[in-house]
């Protein structure tokens, strides 16, 4: 998972199995709880619809833009594709259009099949767990798709702090799933049985996180290894661990008011 810069033709292979062996046990089931009973099928053979329409709005942007020629991606990448130095343009002369345009657009391309394949892994892996802290409510897809988007866009706006005037282009979806993940961790804590220790391995996963999409990943653009924007990773995940608390209180907020 890695969001690319522009232009550089590198992908990120390596991080798509940090859940593995730390949270990812189909211990946790469709019924939402941890170890239920009754044969039902684990979660992660489930496609919940928030994550179905979070996938099929990836892959859509994918394919359109591999179906247009040179001189067209180059202007798709010119709207959407993550620029530090536009956006500060942009947001500076009011033009809050093309900010976000930039902000949203971006994690809806890939700099390729790989790239494109290593996010949606990751995604496919936290997201259920993730969407499945926030049901019990009707509008908990709609909640995983604003939640995804703007984790996507406080990775792109601390890409944009840490390069403040720079013109590399950075687009993925790694910011936004990066927060995904955080909450992926908070759901993991609140559908556990109770009595069940959970904070050790959470925070085990949360420093793996960290280290390899953030400290290696940073290496490896030092050392132009890979061109990763590793901001973008830190953004999302600190936006995911703030906000998806909030999203759940906010549906139980709803639920409440309904009754």
């Amino acid at each position: 998972m890695a969001d690319n810069q522009a232009g550089n033709g590198s992908q990120d292979q390596g991080e798509a199995d940090v859940i593995s062996g730390q949270l990812g046990s189909p211990a946790v089931r469709a019924t939402g709880r941890p170890g239920a009973s009754g044969g039902r099928e684990p979660i992660f053979n489930q496609m919940p619809i928030g994550v179905a329409i979070v996938v099929a709005l990836i892959l859509f942007g994918h394919v359109a833009a591999m179906s247009v020629g040179p001189a067209m991606y180059d202007a798709l990448l010119a709207v959407y594709a993550l620029t530090p130095s536009l956006l500060s343009q942009d947001t500076s002369s009011g033009d809050w259009l093309s900010a976000f345009k930039m902000l949203i657009g971006h994690q809806f391309l890939h700099g390729g099949t790989i790239h494109l394949v290593m996010n949606l892994a990751m995604l496919l892996q936290a997201g259920p767990i993730a969407e499945a802290g926030l049901r019990g409510h009707r509008d908990a897809a709609t909640r995983f798709v604003f939640f995804f988007v703007l984790c996507g866009i406080g990775g792109g706006l601390t890409f944009a702090l840490f390069n403040p005037g720079s013109w590399t282009q950075t687009i993925g979806a790694s910011g936004a799933i990066s927060g995904v993940f955080s909450g992926f961790l908070w759901a993991a804590i609140g559908l556990a049985r109770p009595g069940q220790a959970m904070l050790k391995p959470v925070l085990a996963s949360a420093v793996i996180f960290v280290f390899i999409n953030v400290g290696l990943a940073a290496l490896a653009r030092t050392l132009d290894f890979v061109p990763i924007a590793w901001e973008s990773h830190l953004g999302g995940f600190i936006t995911g661990l703030i906000l998806y608390p909030i999203f759940v209180r906010m549906g139980r907020k709803h639920t409440s008011s309904a009754d």
